[in-house]
């Protein structure tokens, strides 16, 4: 946390925002402000003043490292600043408070430059008192503001006033069992639309950055104290997949800087990953087990899991990078260790599904593929015919348990679960399984539109925001036919007309982007398969 404070408070200008961040802080230890910082006004060498019971602190505040420019360099330069504090801020105090020890403090988000420090040490062995008046000189640079920071302040304080109540809640509740994404989405979403202001101005561009950095890591770090390290993987996953959003928006996918902010977030998204993974490699290994709930909870809580592991190792895959095969053995060996997964709980657990098929892919692991397709969907007509069972089309876990006890009906007129699974027959060629299951889903499902999702180029923006399947695209029924070569005729028709629509995340070698999405939002990811 540290490390993510300091390069938030090394974007700071120096007026209107770490003098206004520095007051606070001293307020926050229990001083009383005299002053309230303020561009233009006339301060005779002090930017800010504060006082307790036995102490009166002026601070002058610069931004950068002082170096012999900053030192003594011209008429704002920090010399001439105390200069100006023993000729004219010093006269003009009252009676009360000469009566307090008198501390100065040079407070900088740099450090003093290594030619400037005979320089400091002299001016201060000359200046320890004024007019007989004695007077402590210290400097406050970024490690002890960064240190103040942490020790003593409320988190919510280093933002503006606007995000002050929804940082609170963001940090407050991120403990809680239903931690809403409404608390840190509303604060990523006011932080990217300054990123969109910021125009061409790099400072504010970097500052806005820099906000957002630290906004989500600070929730991300609150949520690893408490334990729930998947709420971290989440905000990092929607800053990724707003940041990126802005970038296809702005037309900056090839801008250099812009680029550079996106490689920092995913290098957050991959630290919270990371700590996850090695988490559930305890389960994988047998040194914890999963905790018994009822069968539906069960399943719900493996799904999550397995949503998390899968589209982490997606995103590996884009790098080649060795890590994935560890996430896959985990993911196989939760697989073997809990054979429920076959019983999805929700329509849309689909899309985690092909999410697994596509690492096995990538490794040419496609007999396994078949093996898992056949074992699921065979289970899954199973429990339909003999007790009327199904993935809950809502996605909703009070749905899910109404289907498992029975407790009352729930339509079954749409589903995914089916229509992706006919795609994915037809993509692997499972004839034998087509052939298996082709009487249940003309008669048993007759009623059951097996649906699937279609998105246009031009509709990409809808994507990254939720409910886009009800938002934009196209939904497509995948007919059943007798013939296997004329299903698959069928098939091959639906996907021609869409063959051409690549993304932005296509374009420009991000394609587990896709998977992200799918995997925040609850989208299924295409069935479009890469090595």
């Amino acid at each position: 946390m540290r490390l993510i404070i300091k390069e938030y408070i090394l974007q700071l200008k120096e007026k209107d925002e770490l003098d206004e961040l520095l007051s606070e802080l001293f307020v926050q230890k229990g001083y009383i402000a005299d002053n309230q910082p303020k561009t233009g006004n006339r301060q005779f060498g002090v930017d800010i003043q504060l006082h307790n019971d036995k102490e009166l602190l002026l601070l002058v505040v610069k931004q950068g490292d002082i170096t012999r420019d900053v030192w003594d360099g011209n008429k704002n330069a920090v010399r001439p600043s105390l200069d100006e504090i023993k000729d004219v801020a010093i006269k003009a105090l009252t009676y009360e408070e000469l009566q307090k020890k008198i501390r100065i403090i040079v407070a900088t988000n740099g450090r003093k430059d290594e030619a400037t420090r005979a320089n400091w040490s002299g001016y201060v062995n000359d200046n320890q008192r004024w007019n007989q008046i004695p007077i402590e000189i210290s400097f406050m640079g970024i490690d002890e503001i960064v240190k103040e920071i942490v020790d003593n302040f409320f988190n919510e304080y280093l933002f503006e006033v606007p995000l002050h109540s929804a940082m609170r809640k963001a940090l407050y509740f991120v403990g809680e069992g239903e931690y809403k994404r409404g608390y840190y989405e509303q604060i990523v979403d006011s932080i990217i639309g300054k990123i969109k202001e910021s125009g061409s101005n790099k400072k504010k561009f970097n500052k806005a950055c820099s906000t957002l950095y630290l906004a989500s890591q600070m929730i991300c770090q609150f949520a690893h104290d408490e334990g729930i390290v998947k709420t971290a993987i989440m905000v990092s996953e929607y800053v990724v997949i707003r940041y990126w959003k802005y970038l296809v928006e702005a037309d900056k996918l090839e801008k250099k800087s812009e680029v550079e902010w996106l490689i920092k977030f995913c290098k957050s998204y991959e630290r919270w990953n990371e700590i996850y993974v090695d988490k559930i490699a305890r389960i994988a290994k047998k040194e914890i087990i999963l905790p018994n709930y009822n069968v539906v909870e069960n399943r719900v809580l493996l799904y999550e899991i397995l949503g998390c592991l899968s589209s982490y190792c997606n995103y590996l895959l884009e790098f080649n990078c060795g890590r994935a095969k560890d996430v896959l053995n985990i993911i196989v060996a939760l697989l073997n260790e809990y054979p429920y997964f076959v019983y999805a709980p929700y329509d849309s657990s689909i899309g985690i599904m092909i999410m697994i098929y596509k690492i096995f892919y990538h490794y040419n692991r496609i007999d396994e593929i078949g093996e898992i397709m056949e074992r699921q969907l065979g289970v899954l007509m199973r429990f339909y015919v003999w007790q009327g069972k199904f993935p809950a089309p809502s996605d909703s876990f009070e749905e899910a348990m109404k289907i498992e006890n029975k407790s009352d009906e729930v339509n079954y007129d749409v589903s995914a679960f089916w229509g992706y699974s006919l795609l994915l027959m037809h993509q692997f060629k499972c004839m034998e399984l087509y052939a298996v299951l082709n009487k249940f889903l003309k008669q048993n499902l007759s009623s059951v539109t097996k649906c699937t999702w279609f998105l246009r180029k031009d509709e990409e923006l809808a994507l990254y925001n939720p409910w886009a399947m009800n938002l934009a695209g196209e939904g497509i029924e995948v007919p059943v036919e007798d013939d296997f070569n004329k299903f698959q005729n069928g098939v091959k028709f639906i996907l021609e007309q869409y063959r051409d629509e690549a993304f932005s995340f296509d374009e420009y070698s991000f394609s587990s982007l896709e998977i992200l999405i799918c995997h925040y939002y609850g989208y299924i990811p295409r069935v479009k398969f890469n090595k």
